[in-house]
C-alpha cells in the first residue's frame, strides 16, 4: 500500500494510511481510489487491480528523494563550508525573485558572487578564473536539456569539475535528491519552491559533500595532483 505522496513524497500519517487501506479494500474490481494529498493537495490514484502498481506510485526499487521534514526544525552549524571557496557564479533570470537572496546566502558564507551576462559570457569567464561554486537555474536558457552552459559543465574534464560545487535550481527538482543530482551531473538540486530554506539546505549539502569527498581530495593534494 502507498505510504508516501508520489508528488511531494511527504509521508502519510498512520491514521491516513489506515483510512486509505480501508477505502481501498472496499473497492470493486476495476475501480480506483482517488484522494488528495493533505500536504501538496495533488490528486493520488490507486487501482483496485491486484498486483497492479498505481499509475503514480513510485517504483520501490529506485532510491527515493529524502524527506525534508527536518527543514522546519533542523539546524546546521555555521561552519559547514568547504575551505578555499571564493568565487560563485550565479546564472538565473534577472527577474527571478530569489536571485539576489541566493547571492546574499553565498556572500554570508564568504563567497564573491559573479553574474554573467549570458551563457557565452559564463563559459568565457571560466577560461580565465576558477569558480568554486556555480548555481544554474534550469530555465536560464529555456530548458535544461537545451542549456549550452549545462552541457559545458557536463563535458568539463574531471580534474577541473571535481573542484566546482554545481547547484541546479528549478521547479521540477527534488531538493537534496542525490540520485537526481548525479543524473544531472550536479552536486545539489533544489526545488525553487523551497528556496526560503536555501541557507540550511546549502549548509547540509556542503556537510555531506565534505564528509564524502574531503579524504579523497586530501589524498590528491598530498600526491601533488592539485
Amino acid at each position: 500500500m502507498i505510504e508516501n505522496c508520489p508528488h511531494c513524497h511527504h509521508a502519510f500519517s498512520p491514521s491516513h494510511i489506515q483510512k486509505i487501506e480501508e477505502a481501498h479494500a472496499s473497492l470493486a474490481i476495476g475501480k480506483s481510489l482517488k484522494f488528495s494529498c493533505p500536504t501538496c493537495k495533488q490528486q493520488v490514484e490507486i487501482s483496485s487491480e491486484p498486483n497492479q502498481q498505481a499509475p503514480h506510485e513510485i517504483d520501490p526499487n529506485i532510491p527515493q528523494p529524502p524527506s525534508l521534514n527536518w527543514l522546519r526544525t533542523g539546524t546546521i552549524a555555521d561552519k559547514e563550508v568547504l575551505d578555499d571557496f571564493s568565487l560563485v557564479m550565479i546564472l538565473m533570470p534577472n527577474t527571478h525573485p530569489a536571485r539576489n537572496s541566493i547571492a546574499t546566502v553565498y556572500e554570508g558564507l564568504g563567497y564573491k558572487p559573479v553574474f554573467p551576462e549570458s551563457p557565452e559570457d559564463a563559459i568565457r569567464r571560466m577560461r580565465f578564473a576558477e569558480y568554486a561554486a556555480i548555481v544554474l537555474h534550469s530555465q536560464y536558457e529555456g530548458m535544461l536539456i537545451d542549456s549550452t552552459f549545462h552541457q559545458h559543465m557536463c563535458e568539463l574534464p574531471m580534474v577541473q569539475r571535481r573542484y566546482i560545487y554545481y547547484t541546479l535550481i528549478g521547479p521540477d527538482f527534488h531538493t537534496l535528491y542525490n540520485l537526481e543530482a548525479l543524473i544531472n551531473s550536479a552536486n545539489l538540486v533544489v526545488n525553487e519552491s523551497e528556496l526560503a530554506d536555501f541557507p540550511i539546505i546549502l549548509k547540509k549539502s556542503f556537510r555531506q559533500y565534505d564528509e564524502l569527498f574531503s579524504p579523497f581530495l586530501g589524498a590528491l593534494s598530498k600526491e601533488g595532483k592539485r
